[in-house]
């Protein structure tokens, strides 16, 4: 092979050479790639069964709510501040209210302020998986909700419960069904969390007072009568 050839082959050889790979990361292993950022959590929206009718003025008249459309009213009871059936008055679904003094637990406004009502009703619930803390929004409130496995007449039943605190007062609304129907009597637990309304103990009581009676006005005085001279009968004596 002439010299020419064999410059032309070493020239054609090094044009191909490839560009040098990158220097491998020290550690062992290839770098990671960034991950994508954690998105907020939402709270799970919730599907609420038409209204029905208005519950009476509770506590006072500082609370009240609509009832899911085809329940009714369960007798009052002093284990609870209202109650409500859907079909058999003495079994399940039901429909109950509680409330107790909320003593230092703040308003539960938002899903920061709900913490320490979890952190209450873990003490007292425990930290059973079955319980499912969560905080939901609801209407225009935010609820801490969790479950408990329950037996109703022998069979499996849960109770599905949310709590807040409003005006001083926790409340507690508990929904009590078989477990195989819990999802299709869900939506009527929700209903009546969104329409509760409570109302600070100053405004019932302003709301429930009577408003004065208006002072009667006095009658305008009629104007007086002048008095009519009565006719002189007797007629002047003639001249003679």
């Amino acid at each position: 092979m002439s010299l020419l050839s064999c410059a032309m082959l070493l020239l054609a050889t090094l044009g191909c050479t490839s560009e040098p790979s990158a220097p491998a990361t020290t550690g062992g292993g290839s770098a990671a790639s960034p991950k994508p950022a954690a998105s907020t959590a939402k709270s799970p929206k919730v599907s609420l069964a038409p209204a029905g009718e208005a519950t009476p003025p509770l506590d006072g008249g500082r609370v009240q709510s609509n009832m899911p459309e085809g329940w009714k009213f369960l007798p009052r009871s002093n284990d609870y501040l209202f109650a409500a059936y859907y079909e058999d008055k003495a079994g399940v679904p039901r429909l109950v209210l509680r409330e107790v003094d909320a003593g230092d637990l703040p308003e539960t406004s938002s899903t920061d302020s709900a913490k320490m009502l979890v952190t209450k009703i873990t003490e007292e619930v425990g930290s059973d998986k079955d319980a499912a803390m969560t905080v939901v929004n609801i209407g225009d409130s935010w609820f801490v909700r969790y479950e408990k496995a329950m037996k109703f007449r022998s069979l499996a039943a849960s109770g599905v419960f949310l709590e807040a605190v409003r005006s001083g007062k926790r409340y507690s609304i508990e929904l009590l069904t078989y477990s195989v129907d819990k999802e299709k009597f869900l939506p009527a637990l929700y209903r009546f969390a969104a329409d509760l309304k409570v109302e600070a103990a100053q405004e019932a009581e302003a709301a429930s007072e009577p408003s004065p009676p208006e002072e009667a006005k006095p009658e305008q005085a009629k104007p007086e009568e002048e008095p009519v001279a009565e006719e002189n009968e007797e007629k002047p004596a003639e001249e003679e």
